[in-house]
């Protein structure tokens, strides 16, 4: 029974280490966020602008740590990159989103006005 008990947990322990992406993976997801958001526009909205620096600081870190083989804490450095891309691309994409929708409401207003006179 004992012994049960430890394939399982040893079995467990193997299935979650081999199903977590190595770093390169890692890596080119981080590439790809980063790269996706500079596409997008980022560097032009104030707050993505600063996730995406963020994000390219930490991929540089992670690099650093990979070539001195501490892979657990590239992985959390780029793991981390990744998060503040994408935050970036989604506050890049929410600029232009914002700004059409304050003018469909300044629009919405002087009809408003134009229509009450």
């Amino acid at each position: 029974m004992l012994k049960k008990a430890i394939g399982g947990c040893v079995l467990a322990i193997s299935v979650a280490c081999a199903s977590s992406p190595i770093s390169s993976e890692r890596l080119a997801a981080s590439e790809a966020a980063i790269r996706a958001a500079r596409e997008m526009g980022a560097e032009k909205v104030p707050p993505a602008s600063l996730h995406l620096q963020l994000a390219k600081e930490q991929e540089e870190q992670a690099k650093k740590l990979l070539n001195q083989g501490d892979k657990k804490r590239a992985d959390v450095l780029l793991i981390r990159s990744q998060a503040d891309a994408e935050l970036a691309l989604a506050l890049a994409r929410e600029a232009p989103a914002r700004a059409e929708a304050q003018r469909a409401l300044d629009r919405v207003k002087q009809l408003e006005q134009t229509a009450q006179q």
